[in-house]
């Protein structure tokens, strides 16, 4: 055990509380998720998979003499898992960032606790709601709140150092949109998934709007797609996955695809990583003082100006509909319709009129 500390009180001492930080802020954040990022990026290139000569150790623990088909997949497969292990990583940033927030900018230690931020992120609120209501209302109250978590002490506040602020804020409101909104409930896809992967994952679905129907033989010539004359819907992985929205009046199930543009959504991630990084390094300066060990994170180069809506642009992100009426029997389900950032379009789609074509040269 790297920790040598021996239990002595019912409350966390001083001493505990510094060493427990001590050890925390030994952490690379930054490097973490950028790994898991650059493993990502390569893996949706890669549909290989290991030999016994690649993993020997693997193959060996389970001491298997067939192992030719043992770990055999498509290419389609691994574009599925990795589009899937995107969206996972990006909430994992966004809700690295927010707890971690809360423990600097609102957590108040038990009584009698000495004050850690290792233990304000190991004791934030469970219900991620609960979690940025409390970070977002101490950061509120406090106007230098924000630029104290965000930049090391002494940090002269000039037009750059404003306009990097003015991005991160960006970044965290994304950040808590992407665990608490409720529109698309996109943080109950990364439940569904951490949960029994109660999702459907598919690749081989495309939707596209188009203006030219089929002909009498239910044709469509392919000049009818492209830029200017169709719009793409669902051209990448796609996942769907069964909600009950946290909304009042109560709605039934409701079925949300997500539409997964895997390097955008690293993207994203890596945006919300960047903003973390940064708060952990100014924490852990304001930890260690000016006399900083070997091995504490060095503070990163905040991005200026490059907010989540040039990240994602005008791409759609996923489609919502009712599978059942809300409870009462009396209320509305919610609009069917399709989602972009920060703006919703109302569509129901008419399958009891839906007619069959086939897309030929022309």
């Amino acid at each position: 055990m790297h920790l040598h500390l021996r239990a002595e009180n019912v409350n966390l001492s001083e001493s505990h509380a510094k060493a427990l930080d001590d050890e925390f802020f030994l952490s690379q954040p930054a490097a973490y998720f950028s790994s898991r990022i650059a493993s990502l990026l390569a893996a949706e290139r890669s549909s290989a998979a290991p030999t016994p000569a690649d993993a020997p150790e693997f193959f060996a623990a389970l001491g298997l003499t067939k192992t030719d088909t043992l770990l055999s997949f498509e290419d389609q497969d691994r574009k599925l898992q990795v589009a899937v292990e995107a969206l996972s990583l990006r909430h994992h940033a966004a809700e690295a960032l927010l707890r971690f927030m809360y423990a600097v900018a609102a957590a108040k230690p038990k009584a009698g606790d000495a004050p850690s931020t290792w233990l304000g992120i190991a004791d934030s609120p469970t219900a991620l709601i609960d979690l940025v209501q409390k970070t977002m209302a101490a950061v509120n109250s406090d106007e230098e709140l924000f630029l104290r978590c965000l930049f090391t002490p002494g940090t002269r506040v000039d037009e750059n150092a404003a306009a990097a602020a003015e991005t991160a804020v960006a970044w965290v409101n994304h950040a808590s949109s992407l665990l608490t909104g409720d529109e698309l409930s996109v943080n109950a896809a990364h439940n569904k998934v951490k949960h029994g992967l109660a999702v459907s994952a598919r690749g081989d679905v495309r939707v596209e709007f188009i203006t030219t129907p089929p002909d009498d033989l239910g044709q469509i010539p392919l000049s009818a797609f492209g830029e200017g004359k169709s719009l793409p819907i669902f051209d990448r992985p796609m996942l769907t996955y069964l909600s009950r929205p946290h909304v009042k009046p109560k709605q039934g199930v409701e079925a949300v695809s997500l539409r997964v543009d895997v390097p955008v959504v690293l993207a994203e991630a890596w945006m919300i990583a960047n903003v973390y990084a940064a708060m952990f390094h100014a924490r852990a300066r304001r930890h260690f003082g000016e006399v900083m060990p070997d091995g504490v994170a060095q503070y990163p180069t905040l991005v200026i100006g490059r907010l989540p809506e040039h990240v994602i642009g005008g791409r759609p992100l996923g489609y919502r509909s009712a599978v059942t009426l809300p409870p009462d029997g009396t209320t509305a389900p919610r609009e069917s319709g399709l989602f972009f950032h920060g703006s919703f379009i109302p569509m129901d789609v008419d399958y009891g009129s839906k007619i069959e074509g086939v897309v030929v040269d022309g």
